[in-house]
């Protein structure tokens, strides 16, 4: 086994990375952090590893790009089968898995084909979808292992078996599946198990997984310095918090806190987590009917429902997103700059997974904690264990970071007056609607405002649309086209 010093290692892609140039140019990355300057030769070579490093650190593509270069397209046959504890992150690694794929198919003209298998979604489908011999499966282990006692899918031919998120997958129960999925596998494997904690389960896959062969050791620390900062990487978290009192004026402390970031050019998109999925649904209903563009997402959702909450999070019609742990799991959203612990956190891994959803590819976050008072002992306790020296909410937070074109205090104190109303539309996915267009029909067909629209959710066959109750009547009068088409609008039921 080899281990790694990083503090020898620096993140330039010219020392021993200058194979992967023409590709990362491509991709228009010209850095790598410290997991994938160490991990992406050894994996391009044949080599398993562990890469123990913490969120937002790059791990994806320190895998993804090596593998993908050693993929022989001529054969269809799986090569890849990537394992993730989430449909979220699983389809975020797809996202990079494809973009990757097109570069090697610009530079080399390889055609590689990348699927995911996740559940909660038809099962023949996925059938089909895996007797095509893609090269790369990105899955979750329950699917895959159903499809595997089925003999619908054939690992035997597979080169290399990634494990990402690994401490996730065992904290949600995935350890006895991946033993499970183990059984079907080819031997000498190469593989990569990359994780941003370890405890004993992921120990136990290690030495199930690795434990047999040479294999490279690559643990990246998290760096700490005096001034309440925490670096994951190199973006920078701030961890402070508010002493709230008592679980009724904890609530108030929220929306007093959102009030300001609303009129904060420095604060976009923010998470906000909860301990239950009673608790989110119920504090995301509270909020929009503050006015906030908030919606809750929680494990028992469809896939449909997630995906049009998600994609309307990542393009700005949703900023506040309420979640519990799980459903909170692999989300990757650019230019997070906000987490809110509305709820504080049980364990060290769920903070550090829960705070690492901000200040990702050298951005800057705020991980912000309300503590009532019978927990705030508990939280300082937390953050002394994990070295991260939390400080008191600054109070002049707000004073340098906004520009000189904030927007008028009159309009946000209007902004959070709004309450919404559910609008059906009978047009979807299959006319091919998109938020923007929704959006922009709204406005210029019926004369509202951006303000007057909260969430939109796109169907395969129709659309739910937030309406400022206000305007509801106003609005259902009104005959207006979308995209050129006549659509029929009415109250949702």
């Amino acid at each position: 086994m080899c281990a790694i010093n990083f503090n020898k290692v620096h993140s330039n892609m010219n020392s021993n990375n200058s194979f992967f140039a023409n590709y990362l140019e491509h991709l228009s990355i010209t850095n790598l952090t410290d997991i994938q300057s160490v991990c992406m030769q050894p994996m391009f070579e044949g080599k398993s590893v562990f890469g123990l490093a913490p969120t937002g650190s790059g791990k994806t593509l320190a895998f993804v790009l090596p593998l993908l270069l050693k993929v022989e397209s001529q054969l269809r046959d799986q090569q890849i089968l990537i394992l993730v504890p989430t449909r979220e992150l699983g389809n975020q690694i797809a996202s990079v898995a494809n973009k990757v794929a097109q570069a090697i198919f610009k530079i080399d003209g390889k055609n590689i084909l990348v699927r995911t298998i996740f559940g909660g979604t038809p099962i023949s489908s996925q059938i089909e979808e895996v007797s095509k011999n893609p090269h790369v499966l990105i899955a979750t282990p329950g699917r895959i292992l159903d499809l595997l006692e089925r003999n619908a899918l054939d690992l035997l031919k597979l080169k290399s078996l990634i494990l990402d998120e690994a401490d996730i997958m065992v904290g949600m129960g995935f350890s006895d599946q991946v033993e499970a999925i183990c059984d079907f596998l080819p031997e000498n494997l190469q593989v990569g198990l990359f994780s941003a904690t370890k405890n004993e389960k992921v120990t136990h896959l290690e030495k199930l997984l690795l434990g047999g062969n040479d294999y490279l050791n690559a643990d990246v620390e998290n760096i700490q310095n005096n001034s309440g900062v925490q670096k994951f990487h190199d973006s920078e978290i701030k961890h402070q918090y508010i002493n709230v009192g008592n679980k009724e004026s904890k609530y108030q402390s929220l929306v007093k806190f959102l009030k300001k970031c609303e009129s904060s050019t420095h604060i976009g998109k923010g998470i906000i987590f909860c301990h239950t999925r009673e608790t989110s649904h119920q504090l995301a209903e509270s909020l929009k009917n503050e006015g906030f563009a908030a919606d809750a997402l929680s494990g028992e959702l469809g896939q449909v429902h997630r995906n049009s909450i998600m994609r309307n999070f990542k393009n700005g019609t949703l900023k506040y997103l309420v979640a519990t742990n799980i459903a909170g799991r692999g989300i990757d959203v650019a230019k997070l700059s906000l987490v809110i612990h509305y709820d504080i956190p049980y364990t060290q891994d769920e903070y550090i997974h829960r705070s690492g959803r901000t200040g990702r590819a050298g951005n800057n976050g705020l991980a912000l904690a309300l503590c009532e008072a019978k927990v705030e002992s508990y939280y300082l306790n937390l953050m002394k264990e994990l070295s991260i020296q939390a400080k008191p909410f600054d109070k002049d937070f707000f004073v340098n970071q906004n520009s000189a074109e904030e927007r008028p205090e009159g309009k946000n104190q209007h902004q959070t007056k709004i309450k919404f109303s559910k609008v059906y539309i009978n047009k979807g996915k299959q006319d091919k609607m998109r938020p923007g267009d929704i959006l922009g029909a709204f406005i210029k067909e019926l004369s509202l405002e951006k303000e007057d629209l909260g969430n939109i959710f796109i169907f395969d066959n129709f659309t739910h649309v937030e309406l400022n109750s206000d305007k509801l009547e106003l609005a259902l009068k009104k005959k207006f086209r979308i995209k050129n088409l006549q659509v029929k609008m009415t109250e949702a039921k």
